[in-house]
């Protein structure tokens, strides 16, 4: 038994050294990326929109996210890659006001959203007229 493991520790014991390293090296660049934020404007999507009703109009189209993450990914980073949603399913006819939150943006996986400014946005439902 001492000689096997001997074998699998002592055996080529700089060749096992170098690879640990190399390991932990590597393991050390990617896990410590620089963390990196920015701004983007982005559209509103307004979703699930009720039959029979439509937006009239909105305070406005767009947003401001603040996302942060790893560097590389920030560098990455296209608006098409970042939307902000409102659901409207729950809606009826005149005017409603919705809050936006981190919640309301999507961002690809590995990032955060921070902020989203403005945090509310005032919508006029009107009806289709039975179309």
């Amino acid at each position: 038994m001492p000689s096997l493991v001997k074998r699998i520790f002592v055996h080529n014991f700089g060749i096992k050294l170098i690879s640990l390293l190399l390991a932990i090296g590597l393991w050390l660049v990617v896990a410590r990326s620089p963390m990196a934020e920015v701004v983007m404007s982005v559209p509103i999507v307004f979703q699930h929109v009720p039959e029979r009703l439509e937006v009239k109009s909105a305070d406005f189209n767009e947003v401001q996210i603040l996302v942060r993450g790893p560097e590389r990914l920030v560098n990455r980073l296209r608006p098409v890659d970042v939307s902000a949603h409102v659901d409207l399913s729950k809606v009826g006819e005149g005017s409603r006001t919705f809050d936006l939150s981190p919640n309301n943006a999507r961002v690809p996986q590995g990032l955060e959203v921070l902020q989203v400014s403005p945090m509310r946005v005032t919508v006029m439902m009107e009806g289709t007229g039975g179309r």
